[in-house]
């Protein structure tokens, strides 16, 4: 596990933010987390650091670790073992505010901090995946009642978490998805309003002296990402003769049974990749053909939007904030892979409209889901946290 060396136990003298994941795998809450606090740090006034559960790939830098070993599948049951660790370790590391990222986080730290006076932040990033039963979902309902506040990612899950969660509205509030356009940017900014023509032209020419497009996935090989669907994209884009390459980026259980289909497609299968913006900056089109389970907002089409590039997606929770149909990708029903091939084949004919749409893109992205405007949101929501958790700690044993 990489691991930072300084201040890994929270001897940092100043208040500290913890940020808990489930591992260290390149998901994008993981991701998100480690963004989040490094634009958050405070040097000599707040600390922010990011410590993951689970062993697991070694992707996302962490501050520290548990490296515990599951007892059976990760974010699959109860593992209590943990939550003594888990306890121990906040004890050590003594945050004032304590932010779980996702389910997983949360079902561990409510337990590990009971009788603990510290703020929790529960930050819900995709709607509720778990089963209907109503002991399951009491259960979760307890959980993010433990909760200070809830940071929804997006109006969906808010609003789920309001009606099927039953959150009382003064204690949820939205925190969306965030990316920084410095490290996520087209391969050249744009130019003045009045050399924008000459830049059509100019993408047009290149296409018509043989540039080859290039159309990409990127995420989580599992079934609710949809990367099956990709490769019948592909196919059936291939199957009506038109010219392009193909990406597959991204790691999961889906790995092994997706390579020969995507062999037999003509798809480049990369695996995980730490160059994705690069990889990004290289595409034209990027499909985005996930199911509704877990969805909140998808980071993977901010990462898109602030590269300049033009998306086809499904219409699952989280990408009518991001993606404006028409204007900067093209959205289409969830599992229609006819209106997802036809969406990418009237990208890939049209170089002026691609262009155009990465533009708007950009922009959109930039101006909503930049780190410096998502990161006010956080400062607004963690400050009074941080307060009320020093408060706490002066109290009353």
């Amino acid at each position: 596990m990489t691991e930072r060396t300084t201040d890994a136990v929270g001897s940092t003298g100043v208040p500290l933010v913890l940020h808990v994941i489930p591992t260290a795998r390149a998901r994008g809450a993981q991701r998100e987390a480690r963004t989040v606090a490094d634009h958050l740090e405070s040097p000599g006034r707040r600390a922010h650091r990011v410590l993951s559960l689970f062993d697991g790939p070694d992707e996302v830098v962490v501050d520290a670790s548990l490296g515990h070993r599951h007892r059976g599948s990760a974010g699959v049951g109860f593992d209590p073992s943990l939550v003594l660790r888990l306890r121990a370790t906040l004890a050590a590391m003594d945050p004032e505010v304590v932010v779980a990222h996702g389910s997983e986080p949360l079902k561990y730290l409510v337990p590990a901090m009971f009788g603990r006076r510290r703020p929790l932040v529960y930050y819900a990033i995709g709607t509720y995946s778990g089963s209907d039963h109503p002991l399951q979902l009491r259960l979760w309902r307890h959980l993010v009642a433990r909760a200070d506040v809830v940071a929804a990612v997006g109006e969906e899950v808010r609003d789920e978490c309001l009606d099927r969660l039953g959150v009382t509205p003064g204690r949820v509030t939205l925190a969306l998805n965030g990316r920084d356009p410095e490290i996520f940017h087209p391969s050249e900014e744009e130019e003045e309003e009045e050399e924008e023509e000459e830049e059509e032209e100019e993408e047009e020419e290149d296409v018509e002296v043989g540039r080859t497009a290039v159309v990409i996935f990127v995420g989580a090989l599992t079934g609710s990402k949809g990367p099956d669907h990709f490769v019948e994209v592909v196919s059936g884009l291939r199957a009506l003769g038109i010219s392009f390459e193909a990406k597959l980026i991204g790691d999961g259980p889906l790995a092994t049974s997706l390579l020969g289909p995507a062999e037999d497609a003509g798809i480049t299968v990369l695996g995980p990749r730490s160059d994705v913006a690069d990889q990004m900056r290289g595409a034209d089109v990027l499909v985005f053909p996930s199911r509704p389970a877990g969805e909140g907002m998808p980071g993977v089409l901010i990462e898109a939007g602030l590269s300049g590039l033009p998306v086809v997606a499904t219409a699952v929770p989280g990408v009518g904030s991001i993606v404006r149909d028409g204007e900067t990708g093209l959205v289409v029903p969830v599992d229609d892979v006819a209106a997802m091939t036809s969406a990418a084949a009237r990208l890939l004919g049209d170089p002026a409209l691609r262009a155009a749409m990465g533009r708007t893109a950009r922009a959109h992205c930039r101006d909503r889901f930049g780190l410096d405007v998502v990161g006010e949101r956080w400062m607004a929501l963690l400050e009074p946290l941080v307060e009320s958790g020093a408060d706490r700690r002066r109290g009353p044993g």
